[in-house]
This record gives structure tokens, C-alpha cells and sequence, in this order.
């Protein structure tokens, strides 16, 4: 005769949950630029350029073109310019002419670049040689994003 009855009862399986999302590679870049919805138009020079597009048309820009590394802008066609990746200063030195010419008056540049001191201090002394005003450096993963723009008539938009 049975005494004991024992019901076997199944463990409870919780819900499959969803991978993680991964981050954006370039979410310190966009987080550093502020508004971009009232860019005309924005230039993306080289790097990851089409992930960096979508994310870019993602968070409201009108217009974004990229061009890969040797192609050249076309002269006043962009107010924001965004280079992701510098592989090199002598990269930068041959491209910066380049870009100053693609920037509308008061267009902006953001490069991010290694975090090194002396890099960083490079960059911006050659930003500032071709014109360039303005400077504001934050940090990113591994990283800096530093921006500056082109002053038209001694104006400034940001300090």
C-alpha cells in the first residue's frame, strides 16, 4: 500500500531573456557633439563611416555623407566634419587643409583621437594653425573626442 504520494513538479524556467544590446562604437563620439539636428550637413571622414551614418540619421541629422580616407570634399559643403578615426598626425596634417576648406563659417570639426598628452596637445596646436577656434576636448573610452570649429567674423559658438 502507498503511504507517500510525491508529485513531481517541473522547475520553473524563467522567461529566455533578450541578448544585450551592444553599446555603439561611437557613442562617446555622438554624446560629445551635442545637438546635431540643426546641422545642414554632416561630413564623416573615414573610419567605420556607414555604422557612424546610421547612428548619426538615428539621432536626427537631415544630411550625412561619408568619404573614405584619400577622397577629397568638396569646398564649404559641410557644417559639421567627423573624422572617428585618426591612424596618424601625418594623416591628420595632409587631411586638416582638406576638411578647413569642406567647413562652412562656423562649421565644426570633432576628431577623436588616442588620449595621449602629447598627441592631444599635436592636434590641437595643428587645429589651431589651420584657423581653428575654440577647442573642447572630453574624454571617451580609451580615448579623446576633441572639437573646435571655424570662427567666421570673431564669432564664436561655443567657449
Amino acid at each position: 500500500m502507498l503511504t507517500h504520494v510525491r508529485a513531481a513538479v517541473a522547475p520553473r524556467r524563467a522567461p529566455p531573456s533578450l541578448p544585450p544590446q551592444p553599446v555603439e562604437p561611437d557613442a562617446a563620439l555622438l554624446d560629445s557633439l551635442g545637438a546635431i539636428d540643426d546641422e545642414e550637413h554632416i561630413l564623416v571622414l573615414g573610419g567605420n563611416g556607414p555604422d557612424l551614418m546610421c547612428a548619426l540619421l538615428r539621432a536626427g541629422a537631415p544630411q550625412v555623407t561619408h568619404l573614405r580616407p584619400f577622397e577629397r570634399p568638396e569646398s564649404e559643403s559641410a557644417s559639421l566634419v567627423i573624422v572617428p578615426r585618426v591612424p596618424s598626425l601625418d594623416w591628420l596634417a595632409i587631411r586638416l587643409p582638406w576638411i578647413r576648406r569642406a567647413l562652412v563659417a562656423n562649421g565644426r570639426l570633432a576628431i577623436r583621437i588616442d588620449a595621449l598628452p602629447t598627441m592631444v596637445t599635436q592636434v590641437r596646436r595643428m587645429l589651431a594653425l589651420h584657423g581653428f577656434a575654440a577647442f573642447l576636448a572630453r574624454d571617451a573610452t580609451g580615448c579623446q573626442v576633441l572639437c573646435a570649429e571655424v570662427p567666421a567674423f570673431g564669432l564664436r559658438r561655443c567657449a
